[in-house]
């Protein structure tokens, strides 16, 4: 049985970008690439605070995830959103626009627990 895949994005807003042309980015991006992908079951934008944001993508499979990865680069809708967010970079060298995939993990599901109903 393939495990299901959750993909862990964090990232940082530019100083230049307000929450509202995010938050439209990620609609056009949901809407235009993620919603047509295979294997994709959900997603969630969160925020830890003003610039600091995660995307938390639920996919049926490591599979799934690793495809979505690989046609993101040639997403317009991806590139306007990714194009929303300052990465940093590793120690050495100049912080700016990493490409799509920098910092994201996909880590296995392990277990599910809810609360009682």
């Amino acid at each position: 049985m393939t495990e299901q895949a959750v993909e862990w994005a964090p990232f940082r807003l530019r100083a230049d970008v307000a929450e509202a042309e995010l938050l439209a980015a990620s609609a056009a991006m949901q809407a235009g690439f993620l919603a047509g992908q295979k294997g994709f079951l959900r997603r969630d934008l969160l925020r830890r605070d003003d610039r600091h944001f995660v995307d938390l993508v639920w996919w049926e499979s490591h599979d799934a995830a690793a495809a979505a990865m690989q046609a993101a680069g040639g997403s317009s809708h991806c590139a306007a959103y990714f194009g929303l967010m300052q990465f940093d970079a590793p120690a050495g060298e100049k912080a700016g626009m990493d490409p799509a995939g920098a910092g994201v993990l996909h880590l296995a599901r392990l277990a599910t627990y809810g609360a009682q109903t």
